[in-house]
């Protein structure tokens, strides 16, 4: 008899499995697809034109997977990194896939064998500089613990066999020869905000307190946008007009930039719009914004968003990055200048119905709504589901529009 009991409450237990695996299935079936992290198949990357690559997909807790985005042209391997909570963890994870040879061409010096070799080369070799939406913690962190070794030395140019590829291949086109502009491209990356993140990010950390003053040093410019005023990428990098003309069409050089201010509790945020100049494609990013948990702060939040939208293209638009980090039933008062499914979804309504006239139908269908910064959960939650499950059915539930709606996973990249 205790034999018999003891098999009944395995059979339940497995039938308990079951049920909970069936709901999460059903979640999966009733909404499209499952939670996405990332695409590299044939088919989607053929028909992309960009590739991001997660480096940091949380919204704090976890220090290892804080906000970061790399991002590129198919067909190169300079990447610019919007945010930079994490560095070094997302591209160690990026490494581990079979990506990077297929459509990246990464190549290393023969020194480069253990991971940790890998991951600094990336970082030195592949990352042109960082944009920074604001200065919190985890939207920098990356930045700061990599800035020791984010820089190439002035003899990279005697390894051998020669490396063609990152910034060492961008010299390489440019042709320039003379050490003093060769040490200031391989040793002087850039960092680009509004004058308000760079200042926080200039007095409150690169300050010799609380981490050496390495821009001090000639380890990073910095470069301060005006919102509202358009920018190409090319003009970071200091470049005369000859040379620009070689790189005009290459990626980042081939992109032109717009910021934004952004509302985000008690401080300033900040969208960045990116457009090709040949195709007019676009890619939207947008830094932590939301509802805030006061209004002492005196910021309109939906409309420093609507004013972002006034420039969208909802035609050529191709991805848009965007926070979530929390559920709907989330309280306003608990929001801390941040979003919930049902806002992100009101704001991309409000988004078709401004920018449409024509009355295009579904005109964002297949839009890439790259979801980012999703709290983990810290209390219970409906069925013990965690999170970013919960907010991707919430997501899913009122996608009218079209939207394929992707929730990263950390180094899996995605084409767009």
């Amino acid at each position: 008899m205790k034999l018999i009991g003891i098999i009944l409450v395995f059979i339940l237990i497995i039938n308990n499995i079951k049920s909970e695996d069936a709901l999460i299935d059903d979640d999966i079936s009733d909404y499209g697809s499952s939670i996405y992290s990332g695409s590299f198949s044939e088919k989607e990357c053929k028909s992309a034109s960009f590739i991001t690559i997660p480096l940091g997909t949380a919204g704090g807790l976890d220090e290892s997977n804080l906000s970061s985005f790399l991002i590129t042209k198919k067909g190169s391997n300079l990447f610019i990194a919007l945010d930079a909570g994490t560095i070094w963890k997302g591209i160690s994870k990026f490494l581990t896939y079979r990506f990077n040879s297929q459509y990246l061409n990464i190549t290393y010096p023969n020194w480069a064998i253990l991971p940790e070799q890998k991951t600094a080369w990336f970082i030195k070799n592949h990352i042109l500089g960082y944009f920074i939406g604001h200065p919190h913690l985890d939207h920098v962190a990356g930045l700061i613990d990599v800035s020791p070794e984010d820089y190439l030395p002035n003899n990279a140019f005697d390894i051998q066999p020669p490396i063609s590829s990152g910034l060492l291949g961008l010299l390489l086109r440019l042709r320039i020869t003379d050490a003093p502009t060769q040490s200031a491209i391989l040793q002087k990356k850039t960092i680009v905000g509004l004058q308000s993140t760079l200042i926080a990010i200039q007095n409150h950390l690169f300050n010799n307190l609380i981490w050496p003053n390495l821009p001090g040093y000639g380890r990073y410019d910095y470069y301060n946008l005006q919102a509202d005023r358009e920018y190409y990428l090319s003009d970071l990098i200091f470049l005369n007009e000859s040379q620009k003309e070689i790189i005009k069409n290459d990626f980042p050089h081939n992109i032109k930039l717009k910021s934004y201010e952004l509302c985000h509790d008690s401080i300033m945020s900040t969208a960045f719009l990116f457009q090709d100049t040949q195709t007019n494609q676009q890619i939207v990013f947008f830094s932590d914004t939301g509802v805030p948990s006061s209004n002492t702060f005196g910021c309109d939040w939906k409309q420093k968003i609507y004013n972002v939208w006034r420039d969208v293209n909802i035609t050529t638009v191709q991805a848009i990055f965007i926070e979530c980090s929390f559920p709907n039933s989330t309280p306003d008062n608990l929001l801390y200048g941040h979003l919930r499914p049902k806002d992100i979804m009101a704001l991309l309504k409000d988004l078709v119905a401004r920018e449409n006239p024509q009355n295009i139908k579904n005109p964002l269908k297949g839009v890439k709504l790259i979801i980012q910064h999703i709290k983990p959960a810290v209390g219970p939650t409906p069925q013990n589901l965690p999170q970013k499950r919960i907010i991707y059915k919430e997501l899913c539930q009122s996608n009218t529009l079209g939207l394929n709606i992707i929730i990263p996973d950390q180094g899996e990249p995605i084409c767009i």
